[in-house]
């Protein structure tokens, strides 16, 4: 039987920690359900092309799926779609059934989705969206031009997230995106374009 590892690093447990002293139990599970639809719409997707998943590793810059195979440029990144996918159906359905029943945790939940989802969509390595821009990339431009032309959106992406956020600041409203671009360039590292790379968020 082929095991599965599971790494969970400090900084995951310290940011964990941090998320739950800042909100409440229903505010965490409100992110915690979303985030689990988008990590089983990428496991959905490697089963269906075949591939192995190899590990899971939680992280600062985020839950990982660590896989083994081959399924060529488009279908690595048709594994790297489906997270979001799935994400923004869940916030489809959870909006609609908040707004029916009247939940305001429902819209929450789908709120933090639809983010989430969208955040995820950004061309920017690591994210998902920088994974698929890399992978079609690299299908009709070939591993290296294709490499380095993920690496410079996901520059170019970082840099303008961070002017906006510093734009947003200068306006009182808050630090959050600025923040966000931080971490988005912190994490960026040369060759994560490359389809040898197996690595979903």
């Amino acid at each position: 039987m082929r095991k599965v590892k599971l790494q969970i690093s400090a900084g995951a447990v310290l940011l964990a920690a941090l998320i739950y002293y800042i909100g409440d139990a229903g505010s965490l599970a409100a992110l915690l359900i979303p985030a689990a639809v988008h990590e089983l719409g990428h496991i959905a997707a490697i089963y269906m092309l075949g591939l192995r998943i190899s590990g899971f590793r939680a992280e600062l810059k985020g839950f990982c799926i660590d896989y083994r195979g081959y399924a060529g440029a488009l279908g690595h990144a048709a594994a790297a779609f489906m997270g979001p996918a799935a994400g923004f159906l869940y916030a489809w359905a959870a909006s609609w059934a908040g707004n029916r029943c009247g939940s305001n945790w429902l819209c929450l939940s789908a709120g933090a989705s639809l983010l989430l989802s969208a955040f995820n969509c950004l061309p920017a390595l690591p994210l998902d969206g920088g994974r698929i821009t890399a992978n079609l990339a690299i299908a009709f431009l070939g591993n290296r031009r294709g490499g380095r032309f993920a690496e410079l959106t996901s520059l170019m992406t970082g840099a303008a997230l961070l002017g906006a956020g510093f734009w947003l600041m200068y306006l009182g409203r808050g630090a959050a995106l600025t923040v966000a671009a931080i971490w988005l360039l912190l994490y960026q590292e040369s060759g994560q374009g490359i389809v040898k790379s197996r690595e979903l968020l």
